[in-house]
């Protein structure tokens, strides 16, 4: 994607938030960030991570821990996968807000692109091949918790899940396995 061409497509999303929502500085920044981030996205620019079956840690570059992670919920009528993102505080809790963890004195913003890209990394490699390998639930749901992650989850599934192996509602960031898929 040319530089004109980004800065082409920021304007047009932002002009379009801010027609459904009041206008604040801080939520133009944050939704430029996030759409630069989701657009250049780079799987092979990652930090090294740890894990399986739908659990995965990493250390950024200033010894932060974060996760990514694929729970199971199975007590609804239909049971699914929710893809959840984090990192751990001092007593090893995971924690999903803020995006960088507030007690650390060397949590930064600069390692957000690479956070970005190991997350991409984990779930184009680990996780949506464990999905489709799995038999406990044909759905896999991802449940943001700000707009600005609603739009990065929405490229991760347009960027890494086949059309021909999932249905995919992005209203809702749902992926179902096809027929072909189940078992």
């Amino acid at each position: 994607m040319k530089p004109s061409e980004l800065r082409q497509l920021i304007r047009e999303e932002i002009d379009l938030f801010f027609k459904e929502n009041r206008y604040s500085l801080e939520d133009e920044l944050v939704l430029t960030n996030e759409i630069i981030l989701s657009e250049l996205l780079d799987p092979t620019d990652y930090y090294s991570f740890e894990g399986s079956k739908g659990f995965y840690i990493y250390k950024d570059n200033n010894g932060d821990e974060f996760f990514v992670r694929l729970t199971y919920q199975s007590s609804d009528n239909k049971p699914y996968f929710e893809l959840k993102t984090g990192w751990f505080d001092e007593s090893g809790k995971p924690k999903y807000e803020p995006s960088i963890p507030p007690y650390s004195p060397k949590a930064s913003g600069v390692y957000l692109q690479k956070r970005s890209n190991t997350v991409a990394k984990i779930f184009k490699d680990e996780i949506i091949p464990f999905f489709k390998q799995q038999n406990l639930s044909d759905i896999m749901v991802i449940k943001p918790i700000s707009l600005s992650r609603a739009r990065f989850s929405r490229m991760l599934i347009n960027n890494f899940v086949s059309k021909d192996e999932f249905n995919i509602d992005l209203e809702n960031l749902t992926i179902t396995k096809n027929e072909t898929l189940r078992t």
